[in-house]
């Protein structure tokens, strides 16, 4: 999915994990879902979301109640790019730094004590000049 750039606010940088191994099935963690397959819809349940593009696979993860927000993407093919993660909740978008990003590497954001929990919320990859998303995740105890 595409939607326009909006409100931009910069954080903290992206953190840059190496893939260890491969699981043939989304699945989410306390940390965040680590999707290697993304089911068409992109429910995985319903505080895990995730979306397919070209070279990978973008997800999201509500927990503590939708007070924490981790966003993942994890590049599965094709050449470096320079994006940055982020969310968008209740109209206002926030991002992390932007980081080079290459095949077999997750990059990984995270945001805490996050405010209105029971908002739908989208993950977020901006590269590029376009913005891409998942599906709105709500908080399995709103």
């Amino acid at each position: 999915m595409r939607i326009s750039a909006s409100k931009v606010a910069v954080a903290a940088a992206i953190t840059l994990v190496p893939v260890l191994g491969a699981a043939s099935t989304a699945s989410a963690g306390t940390a965040g879902a680590q999707v290697t397959t993304c089911p068409s819809d992109g429910y995985i349940t319903r505080g895990d979301r995730c979306t397919t593009l070209s070279n990978g696979y973008l997800s999201i993860h509500l927990g503590d109640g939708g007070k924490t927000i981790s966003v993942v993407y994890r590049k599965t093919g094709g050449s470096a790019i320079t994006g940055k993660l982020g969310y968008l909740r209740s109209g206002s978008t926030h991002y992390k730094a932007s980081q080079t990003i290459t095949t077999s590497v997750e990059a990984y954001a995270l945001w805490g004590g996050v405010a209105n929990p029971c908002y739908p919320t989208n993950g977020l990859l901006y590269t590029s000049g376009t913005t891409y998303q998942t599906p709105a995740a709500t908080s399995s105890s709103c």
